[in-house]
């Protein structure tokens, strides 16, 4: 997959997220579950993380693009570390046992 087109299918999907959230926004506002006064905040919160969700992906590939090899090994032996000190570490046979 293309970068190109993995940045259409993103904008598209995020495009319809934004059209559900919105609708349902209206449908809120339209059967009086949202308040009018609430009816902006919650449009402007849809927009800001609309636009936040279209920059990620850009972002990320222009720093991704811009590292050495070196600080790409490190940085996904970073990632790889900090995920197996969250695992749970495993159980001891004595206490499978009992």
């Amino acid at each position: 997959m293309t970068a190109s087109s993995f940045m259409h299918g993103w904008m598209t999907f995020i495009g319809s997220l934004t059209s559900i959230a919105l609708i349902l926004t209206a449908f809120g506002l339209l059967l009086g579950i949202v308040k009018p006064a609430d009816a902006l905040k919650h449009v402007g919160a849809i927009l800001g993380i609309v636009i936040v969700l279209m920059l990620i992906p850009a972002v990320l590939a222009n720093i991704w693009s811009g590292m050495s090899l070196w600080q790409r090994i490190a940085l996904v032996a970073i990632v790889i570390g900090v995920w197996q000190w969250q695992q749970p570490p495993p159980e001891s046979r004595k206490r499978r046992e009992k």
